[in-house]
């Protein structure tokens, strides 16, 4: 028997509405089917007083109010319901500047949608206004911005995303130092999300390289590949020697990589070692 009422109180639970943390509101009256859209029933919740453009209030109560109407809230995650009353604001200019930011990093870019929501209420902003983003925008599709109003203060607002993206993957395993390609990579396109940092859209300019071994269908991000180097370790190089006008070269072995102008160490013919600097593909001048 308490087995089987523990298990009626699950299924009670898992079928309870559940609330969100805040609200946005242009009623001062607050009914249910506004906190639960798809709520069968129509009740009012609370009045929010005229003067307020902020309220907050414990979620036990609006539970109760559910409760009394014979409906049940899931509120162990939520402690306090927010309202803030919605700005009658057209952000528009906001969204397009925030869509052109994300055009310039990603050309291919498809933008469904931009949400912005104050954490404020807000009656109006100056002329010409502009968000001041964080600057890693370009890795999430969800952040927060602020504007300043005409005395100077800081208002901040949150925004999200909707977008689509070609993202360039693994499409077999690769291993450390493996030569980024077209046969080892593939351009899928996937929702606009979150990235731990820039993700690439197409292969690099340069001749690039795996930082490490990948499994396939991993998404591609800078941190991913690294610019092969114009000398690679154990490779013969062409060492030029500068003497006044004249200029002499030999052969010499690497023992160290480097990309363009790197001081690297070299090994003559003679088993000397001697520093040089990375000038082109396979070649140093000694220093």
């Amino acid at each position: 028997m308490i087995k089987l009422l523990i298990l009626l109180l699950l299924v009670i639970r898992l079928g309870a509405y559940e609330l969100s943390e805040n609200y946005e509101y242009t009623d001062y009256t607050i009914y249910s089917n506004d906190l639960v859209p798809d709520i069968p029933k129509k009740f009012e919740i609370l009045q929010i007083p005229s003067d307020k453009n902020l309220y907050r209030i414990d979620a036990k109560i609006i539970a109760k109010t559910f409760e009394l109407n014979g409906f049940e809230l899931n509120i162990s995650k939520t402690r306090y319901i927010n309202f803030t009353r919605h700005s009658p604001i057209d952000f528009t200019p906001i969204k397009q500047q925030l869509a052109h930011m994300l055009t310039e990093f990603y050309p291919a870019i498809h933008i469904q949608e931009i949400i912005i929501t104050p954490r404020g209420y807000l009656a109006k902003l100056g002329k010409n206004v502009h968000g001041e983003f964080d600057k890693r925008f370009y890795q999430n599709s969800t952040g927060t911005f602020y504007v300043l109003d005409n005395e100077g203060l800081r208002h901040y607002l949150d925004y999200t995303v909707n977008a689509t993206l070609g993202v360039l993957h693994t499409n077999q395993k690769v291993s450390r130092k493996e030569s980024l390609s077209g046969f080892n990579t593939q351009l899928k396109t996937i929702p606009f999300q979150s990235f731990k940092d820039k993700p690439l859209t197409a292969l690099p300019e340069h001749p690039s390289r795996f930082r490490s071994s990948l499994k396939p269908m991993q998404i591609l991000t800078l941190r991913n590949i690294e610019e092969i180097p114009l000398v690679l370790k154990n490779t013969p190089v062409t060492v030029e020697l500068q003497n006044g006008a004249v200029v002499i070269e030999f052969e010499a072995t690497a023992t160290q990589e480097g990309l363009l102008y790197d001081i690297i160490t070299i090994q003559k013919n003679d088993g000397k070692r001697a520093k040089a600097k990375v000038i082109g593909e396979n070649r140093v001048e000694l220093q």
